[in-house]
């Protein structure tokens, strides 16, 4: 028969995990070890000491996207054009933004009127002030 690891014995017999190891320590249920530290479990010996099995398969359903959305729906059209709409309006607003983030460049400093930008002094760092201002 069927080799089963203990989480598919839990699902076939409808046991819990604490369950099966209690059985299997007291030696109500044989066992054989697989690998360094898990347990394996036959079929036969899940049946004698607990009866009949669960079904362990079940009939996986076919996945599917939302039904309102699939392509061809009435709606799909309605998606799409609201889709465009709002792409249209964030480039408006992305101009908008060019536009309002828009700063003109400083006159050259030769021009009359003009007067001549000096860089700040880098402030003197608290170790090198003096302690007795003047």
């Amino acid at each position: 028969m069927a080799w089963h690891t203990i989480t598919e014995a839990q699902k076939l017999t409808g046991k819990s995990r604490r369950t099966l190891y209690r059985d299997m320590a007291t030696g109500r249920l044989s066992w054989e070890p697989e690998g360094d530290s898990a347990r394996r479990l036959e079929t036969s010996e899940l049946i004698r000491v607990y009866g009949e099995l669960k079904p362990l398969a079940q009939p996986e359903e076919k996945k599917q996207a939302h039904a309102d959305t699939v392509n061809g729906t009435p709606d799909t059209a309605l998606i799409l054009a609201e889709l465009k709409a709002l792409r249209e309006e964030m480039a408006e607003l992305r101009q908008a933004m060019r536009l309002l983030e828009y700063k003109p460049d400083l006159p050259p400093p030769d021009t009359p009127g003009t007067a001549e930008i000096v860089p700040n002094e880098k402030p003197i760092p608290w170790w090198r002030r003096s302690l007795f201002r003047q």
